[in-house]
């Protein structure tokens, strides 16, 4: 009889060399499982236990972890709390990130989802342990602002500097245009300099491909 030796956190490639010494042999099982705070094929999980009497010859099942997160759906966390987004986003394995809060009429209301700089849809596959930030309404000021020129912009550019100038996208309009790159305002409305209070919507024209 031999005592199983503790294989957690061993990488694959040391193995062999370990259970030689016990006269133990292993199994690599089909389990899929992730942990991020060890390297990629290292064990995760093993049976039998650590420290259980076995047989020489005996088979180790071993679970390695993963070389990448699995993936995992974007949950819907526009128009509610940013409670409940932290709740949806700790069941799907995701961490929430920076709150950005801009002026709208809704004040502690998630207004938008953003993965890795870029909005994301409900729905969309990431993988899991990815950072989530979101977009909060703060409520509506007396303050007056001016309104940015973004004609020319790409959508995106123009919706970052909206945001930072208190202001967030309305309606979204599509449009053909020859002469013009793909995927950059065309018109806005409320006009470039018009004063406006702080939280205005901007609805956008966008040329479509």
């Amino acid at each position: 009889m031999v005592q199983v030796p503790d294989l957690t956190g061993m990488p694959l490639e040391a193995l062999d060399g370990t259970l030689n010494k016990y006269d133990l042999r292993y199994v690599i099982t089909d389990n899929s499982s992730y942990a991020a705070e060890l390297p990629p094929f290292t064990v995760l999980q093993q049976f039998p236990t650590a420290g259980a009497w076995v047989k020489t010859k005996r088979k180790i099942y071993l679970t390695l972890n993963a070389e990448n997160p699995p993936l995992v759906s974007m949950p819907h966390l526009i128009e509610g709390s940013i409670r409940e987004a932290q709740l949806l986003l700790k069941n799907k394995g995701l961490k929430l990130g920076s709150i950005k809060y801009v002026p709208d009429i809704t004040k502690y209301a998630v207004l938008e989802q953003w993965y890795d700089k870029h909005p994301i849809p409900t729905g969309k596959f990431i993988h899991k342990g990815s950072t989530i930030d979101l977009v909060v309404g703060a409520g509506l000021g007396e303050q007056i602002i001016e309104v940015p020129d973004v004609l020319a912009m790409p959508l995106e550019e123009a919706h970052v500097t909206l945001l930072e100038r208190g202001m967030r996208i309305g309606v979204l309009h599509h449009l053909k245009k020859n002469h013009a790159p793909i995927g950059s305002v065309i018109q806005q409305n409320p006009m470039p300099g018009t004063k406006v209070p702080l939280g205005t919507s901007m609805n956008l024209w966008i040329v479509q491909p």
